[in-house]
């Protein structure tokens, strides 16, 4: 059996104590010594990157891709998508929604994960705030897009959501074959937003748990997925 540690963790830009709470946050996640860290409102500016600030920590391989630029407390900053793995990763595509409308504009990054053996689609995505319906015509087109990889005997799809597990946009994904393990709390509000979905041909069991919290208005989500 081998385990993989897939955690998400929206990163809430460059609000509350920024960035020192960050620089209090890279320590902990030393600790934890995460094989995949997908990170949504991951804050990228000339003078400061969060996600590469905290890589310095784990040194991992990286991808990260710009999304929602514009000026932030009068400094050009975009809210990025951004993936650390411990393990070889390669960038496939990049598929953005609204592009250039900060407001709605949201993305997914989709990527292969080469894991002891094994080839993974991972995802990792930020869904719109504003409406539900928005969120089903990205998840449509993040499922479009799926369908284009039909190679991978194992889809790890992670990510800010901003819908409970109740709504149209997520009952479309377990439709289409997802599964999640989570039933805790993601953010301050008590509320669940954030998820680690998994559709997979092998056989997998799945760990899960919430943990990080005090960083974000959200907290992390940990996935440990044993491959049997």
């Amino acid at each position: 059996m081998t385990k993989l540690k897939v955690a998400t963790f929206n990163l809430d830009k460059d609000n509350d104590i920024f960035p020192d709470r960050i620089y209090n946050l890279s320590n902990v996640i030393y600790k934890n010594r995460f094989d995949i860290l997908c990170l949504q409102e991951d804050y990228n500016s000339k003078k400061f990157s969060t996600g590469k600030f905290l890589n310095i920590e784990l040194n991992y391989n990286y991808i990260s891709i710009k999304t929602r630029e514009k000026f932030r407390n009068g400094i050009n900053s975009s809210s990025n998508l951004t993936i650390l793995s411990k393990y070889p990763i390669k960038l496939l595509d990049k598929l953005f929604f609204n592009k250039g409308k900060e407001d709605i504009e949201r993305a997914a990054v989709f990527s292969q994960l080469s894991f002891k053996g094994k080839e993974i689609l991972l995802i990792n995505t930020h869904l719109c705030h504003l409406s539900s319906n928005n969120r089903i015509e990205q998840i449509r087109a993040i499922l479009k897009k799926i369908n284009e990889y039909k190679n991978f005997n194992t889809i790890i799809f992670c990510g800010d959501l901003n819908a409970l597990p109740s709504y149209s946009e997520v009952k479309l994904l377990k439709e289409y074959g997802f599964s999640d393990k989570n039933s805790e709390f993601t953010h301050e509000s008590r509320v669940i937003l954030d998820y680690i979905l998994n559709k997979s041909k092998r056989d997998i069991s799945i760990e899960s748990k919430v943990l990080l919290k005090g960083f974000s208005d959200h907290h992390c989500l940990l996935n440990i997925i044993n491959f049997l």
